[in-house]
């Protein structure tokens, strides 16, 4: 399995007439313990494999040699208004109740296909966990002597916690462009770099 990889064009123009077509009414997520807990950092349209959106999706990922044998275990369409921080996918989870079982299945890609251009980065780190939650890897974890630059987490993370630095090296830094796929490991530690205006994509969680 890869660390991470992209595919590009991965849609083409009847996909984004499919996702238009079955736009529904998206659920408020509001951040549970992050930088901005208690406020809303993004609008989530869950869908499942029986939907035209989900059998769709499954025609296409079924079609990238990376990821045969992989099931899906969610998919969604994330209107993202804030930025999320470090964090692992190791779990997925829907209004904080999981959904899949690491157990029973383990977790392969996170997968986040841009539903638009623009200035937007998903920021990947080397680090990683079989758990979500980067306070818990902070409490089992030391400090790195060399660690995300000044200027890099300035950049792209600014809206972070400052201590999460000290903690953490960048593996790769995804620029945002429409209709590309990026797979990463579930269990790497990543995060959205700051943005301003919101943003859209695919997500999926597969497992193997």
């Amino acid at each position: 399995m890869k660390d991470h990889f992209e595919i590009e064009n991965f849609l083409d123009r009847e996909d984004y007439i499919t996702i238009e077509k079955n736009a529904t009414k998206k659920e408020s997520f509001v951040d549970p313990n992050g930088v901005f807990k208690g406020t809303e950092v993004s609008k989530q349209q869950w869908f499942d494999e029986s939907s035209d959106l989900g059998k769709m999706i499954i025609h296409k990922v079924a079609g990238v040699e990376d990821l045969h044998n992989n099931i899906i275990d969610g998919m969604q369409v994330c209107d993202m208004i804030r930025p999320y921080d470090v964090h692992s996918d190791y779990l997925v989870q829907k209004n904080q109740k999981p959904i899949s079982d690491p157990k029973v299945h383990d977790p392969s890609y996170t997968i986040i296909i841009p539903l638009v251009d623009g200035e937007y980065h998903t920021v990947i780190f080397d680090q990683e966990a079989d758990y979500n939650n980067f306070s818990t890897y902070k409490e089992n974890n030391n400090k790195l002597d060399n660690y995300v630059s000044d200027e890099d987490w300035q950049k792209y993370c600014n809206h972070c916690h400052k201590i999460d630095q000290k903690y953490l090296t960048i593996k790769k830094v995804f620029h945002w462009r429409k209709g590309t796929l990026l797979a990463f490991n579930r269990r790497l530690f990543h995060a959205s770099a700051n943005f301003e205006q919101p943003k859209r994509a695919l997500v999926i969680w597969s497992s193997r």
